[in-house]
């Protein structure tokens, strides 16, 4: 067989591998999200349904009713009679305060861990009758999205003599027979609820209207979490017992931002392996590649067919990485992926390639591009010039030593390459 035939044939055998690996890893990549898993996704739901998903709290809705009545003349009794009519008023809060205590508790469902957390929640707000009229001040409370259950809901005036109303969910209830023109009045509404992932307040209700005043306070048991928007100034204490007391306040705003807190470490995991593993087969490639090269340059005698399960051991980190990160925490994960593709590099490749060859190069690239290549993907900012750098430096790698060799003494030129 000619030179030009082998190489044919090398490069029709390694881009086989190639479209495979990558074909598996592909395919990987899109089952890594919570919802894109047939056995996660499935649990996730089922979880969801049962405690309840992603809290947004609905802000009440407001409203004066002013009820009065206006002169008609009846033709049938040839007469004037009043008529009751009605106008309803948008009242929106002078100002709202939050305090809530969220409490953190993840939960654990057979080895799948959830970001489960429960809220007290006390809301109150300051309205005020900005209309000509005086009439009925009027309520409607909406339930909290995605809540499944919510617990001691009530509604109080404290200046009524601590009037509390239990409300009716979506549809408008009479909290005061009569609220005259001008006139404030306080109303708190106080609720339990559980969720997941995310905590918030849907502030961006009032973004076509200004708030003359909010003030939040979210008391939260742990320091494992991320605003859920920055926008809206805060301070944050962290306390000796690491919980943690989150505290927003801005004056006169509109605002298309809602304000609360995300627990999102394993969510947050999850969509960086799965941006990982959209870019695997790039390090699979490499791979193959790099051992192409280096085995020509060291003369290096092995079965091409060796080159199936040096890529099964790239393809199977991956995998044990995108299907452990299930189940487990970010370290854990990698630790096992790293141990078990480790078993098998040392079971299979110095017997192949020899323990020289094994060690100093197939062992070098493969930790670069799978635990290097992973620990960029980690990375919170600069991932694409990390991921840039590292492939410009393979690349480098292989144009130093192919610079240095004899191309006219390859094995696949010469045709002397053996049979391990």
């Amino acid at each position: 067989m000619n030179a030009s035939a082998r190489i044919f044939g090398m490069l029709v055998w390694l881009g086989g591998l190639m479209v495979a690996g990558s074909i598996i890893l592909a395919l990987t990549a899109a089952r890594v999200g919570e919802h894109r898993s047939s056995t996660y996704g499935n649990a996730y739901s089922l979880f969801q349904k049962g405690w309840g998903g992603e809290i947004g709290i609905v802000p009440p809705e407001f409203s004066l009713q002013h009820n009065y009545t206006e002169p008609q003349f009846n033709k049938d009794a040839g007469k004037y009679e009043d008529i009751a009519k009605s106008d309803r008023y948008k009242l929106v809060p002078q100002s709202i305060h939050i305090d809530s205590d969220v409490v953190f508790s993840e939960r654990i469902w057979g080895l799948l861990a959830f970001n489960a957390y429960e809220v007290h929640n006390t809301e109150t707000y300051i309205i005020i009758n900005t209309t000509d009229y005086e009439g009925e001040l009027q309520v409607k409370v909406t339930k909290p999205e995605n809540a499944n259950i919510i617990n001691d809901f009530t509604i109080s005036i404290p200046s009524e003599k601590d009037l509390v109303v239990r409300p009716v969910m979506d549809s408008s209830m009479v909290l005061l027979p009569e609220l005259a023109k001008g006139k404030k009045v306080e109303v708190v509404i106080k609720y339990s609820t559980k969720g997941m992932d995310i905590y918030k307040y849907n502030l961006s209700a009032y973004q076509n209207n200004v708030i003359q005043g909010l003030d939040a306070n979210l008391r939260i048991n742990t320091q494992d979490y991320a605003i859920y928007r920055e926008g809206i100034p805060h301070t944050e204490n962290f306390k000796a017992d690491g919980s943690a007391e989150l505290k927003f306040s801005v004056k006169d705003f509109s605002t298309t931002q809602d304000l609360g807190v995300a627990f999102l470490t394993k969510q947050m995991y999850l969509d960086q392996v799965q941006n990982l593993m959209r870019y695997s087969p790039v390090s699979l490639i490499l791979l193959m590649i790099v051992v192409f090269f280096f085995s020509q340059i060291y003369a290096v005698q092995f079965n091409p067919f060796h080159y199936l399960f040096l890529g099964a051991i790239d393809v199977f980190y991956y995998l044990f990485v995108a299907y452990l990160i299930r189940y487990f925490g970010i370290i854990p994960t990698f630790g096992i992926s790293i141990a078990l593709t480790a078993a098998m590099f040392f079971l299979y490749c110095p017997n192949v390639f020899g323990k020289w060859f094994a060690m100093r190069v197939v062992g070098v690239y493969l930790f670069l591009l799978t635990v290097v290549f992973s620990l960029i993907f980690l990375m919170p900012v600069f991932q694409g010039l990390l991921f840039v750098v590292l492939v410009f430096v393979i690349f480098m790698s292989i144009m130093i030593f192919v610079s240095r060799s004899d191309i006219s003494r390859w094995q696949i030129i010469t045709g002397g390459e053996k049979e391990a």
